[in-house]
């Protein structure tokens, strides 16, 4: 292949025998070639140093490659071809013939002619963050923030946020492109503070709203834009409709895909190098999508929505790191995926997928309520895929929605409002509902008292219409059950006309037939009546001895 993207593809599935400076000093993976791919892609100087001179060759064997080069995990052993995409691209053709002409002298990627460009790009004036909230403010919701939702969504730096909050009220009168960032943290601390909401609160969400909604169409996607929109993500998730949160993940999936965060560094498209920002801390760049890919999934699956489906993703998980548990969050995302409404599931793959959420042990009630939420849905799934569900999967869906129940209390308890604190309640009691067993219907007592515990705990409308909504529900299922016994009690208690035919034999009731139509027999709690066989034809009901071989007529 003669184009630099052919070769580049090439060499990302063999090991370079020599890097330049600039890849060296960047981690990054080099090809070999002089320009390499990547100084190329992001218009860097490349040079390499010269080659030593070899010593002779040993003549002992060589070492065996370590058996994680080989792992899917290593860069080196994932290959994604991008050359159908990059094919596609007219503004990445002008940059492969350039390369082919002269390298030295190739044109960017860039939307040279993408329209005739009658009118700039609007100016927008922004309010200052430091006129709506004080330095002391901002470090103590700063503080919340990092307590209540970091541990569970962890896309910032704890470090580097506190160096741009002292920065940022430093330089207090130049609005910078960070706002929007320093806008929400605020927000969610404020949100999450479990006392009452900052006055700016609704101020600092509309300052970051305009301020993503304008540089959504900057020529220039920046890493922290894609932290701004996963943290308003989070707050209209807690906080307004089902529709907006869809709509900001789905925009957060864009703003991820425009900074090619969905892509390992080492293997970015050359479609992205516009856009693309080549200087950022690779994991955070992971938790970037990771998480963004989370919210916008999870919030699809349960609005009935479709989310965005990214091509070429080749990022690799996140690291476990002490002090946060975002590698959990992703782990129960990763079973979810099975639950994707084009994926057709058997009942026994759906049966497996709630073992592989059993055995994981959440580490904070908010994940222990995304994994109570996911066998409700393995629940709801297994009712479309089979009429009969065993009971041994009933009770550890019953479990696992305990579960959920308790945590639903402890964070309702402690002012943290997070979503599933109202959701998994209102789904348990409607699935336990649903389920009309003993078992099942034994739960709804405690789980509707929780319920109203976390009503007293958090008392608005949308609570107590959820509240509502449900206390119909249960007496729709007693009025229903209600009737149903009524029909049984008239069918008991209807009176065929005496016989009085003479020479008819009434016998005398048997003691051991006394029970019949008393009305408050007191019967075994353990008393199981076997209907199937009951009303099986083929086995006799009475003794046939009794009556001296005559067959009842």
């Amino acid at each position: 292949m003669s184009s630099l993207s052919n070769t580049r593809r090439i060499s990302a599935r063999q090991r370079a025998k020599r890097a330049c400076e600039t890849c060296k000093l960047r981690k990054r993976k080099c090809d070999g070639h002089e320009p390499c791919a990547y100084c190329v892609q992001y218009e860097y100087e490349c040079a390499f140093k010269p080659h030593p001179r070899r010593k002779p060759a040993s003549s002992k064997a060589l070492p065996k490659p370590h058996e994680e080069d080989n792992s899917p995990s290593n860069p080196s052993a994932v290959y994604v071809n991008h050359e159908p995409m990059e094919a596609n691209s007219g503004t990445a053709f002008p940059h492969l013939l350039g390369m082919r002409l002269n390298p030295q002298g190739a044109p960017k990627v860039y939307g040279f002619s993408w329209n005739l460009g009658p009118r700039d790009g609007p100016i927008a004036a922004f309010i200052n963050v430091t006129s709506l909230i004080s330095k002391e403010h901002m470090d103590r919701l700063a503080t919340c923030y990092l307590e209540r939702i970091h541990p569970v969504y962890a896309v910032l730096e704890p470090g580097m946020l506190e160096q741009m909050i002292d920065a940022r009220w430093r330089d207090a009168d130049n609005i910078a492109s960070y706002d929007a960032v320093l806008c929400s943290v605020a927000a969610l601390g404020s949100l999450y503070s479990g006392s009452r909401e900052h006055p700016s609160e609704g101020a600092l969400v509309q300052c970051a709203k305009e301020m993503l909604e304008t540089t959504r169409t900057s020529k220039t996607a920046l890493l922290h834009r894609a932290t701004a929109w996963i943290l308003r993500t989070i707050y209209l998730r807690s906080t307004n409709d089902p529709h907006a949160s869809w709509m900001a993940s789905c925009s957060t999936m864009h703003v991820i895909e425009a900074i090619g965060a969905h892509q390992d560094p080492e293997m970015v498209s050359l479609v992205y190098s516009d856009t693309a920002n080549a200087s950022v801390n690779e994991e955070s760049q992971r938790r970037l999508f990771w998480v963004a890919t989370v919210l916008n999934a999870w919030i699809s699956y349960e609005y009935g929505r479709s989310r965005v489906v990214l091509r070429g993703v080749s990022c690799k998980l996140p690291s476990p790191r002490e002090g946060d548990f975002t590698t959990e969050l992703v782990a129960l995302y990763q079973i979810s995926e099975r639950l994707d409404p084009d994926h057709d599931n058997k009942a026994s793959d759906l049966e497996e997928a709630l073992g592989r959420v059993e055995r994981v042990n959440p580490s904070h009630d908010a994940l222990t309520l995304s994994q109570s939420n996911l066998a409700l849905t393995i629940y709801r799934r297994l009712r479309v895929a089979s009429s009969n569900i065993p009971n041994s999967v009933l009770t550890r869906v019953m479990q696992l929605g305990d579960n959920g129940l308790d945590a639903a209390v402890r964070l309702a308890e402690e002012h943290c409002p997070w979503w599933h604190v109202a959701n998994i309640p209102f789904q348990f009691l409607c699935i336990l509902l649903a389920i009309d067993s003993k078992e099942s219907l034994s739960r709804v007592g405690p789980a509707l008292r929780s319920f109203r515990n976390i009503a007293r705990c958090y008392n608005t409308r949308t609570v107590h219409i959820a509240l509502e909504t449900v206390e119909s529900l249960i007496r729709l299922s007693q009025t229903k059950k209600e009737r149903d016994l009524m029909l049984l009690r008239d069918s008991v208690q209807a009176q065929d006309p005496p016989l009085t035919e003479q020479g008819m034999i009434v016998p005398q009731a048997s003691t051991d037939m006394l029970w019949i139509g008393s009305d408050d027999l007191l019967l075994p709690e353990n008393l199981e009546l076997d209907w199937n066989t009951f009303l099986d034809t083929s086995v006799p009901l009475f003794d046939e001895g009794d009556y001296s071989g005559q067959r009842l007529r």
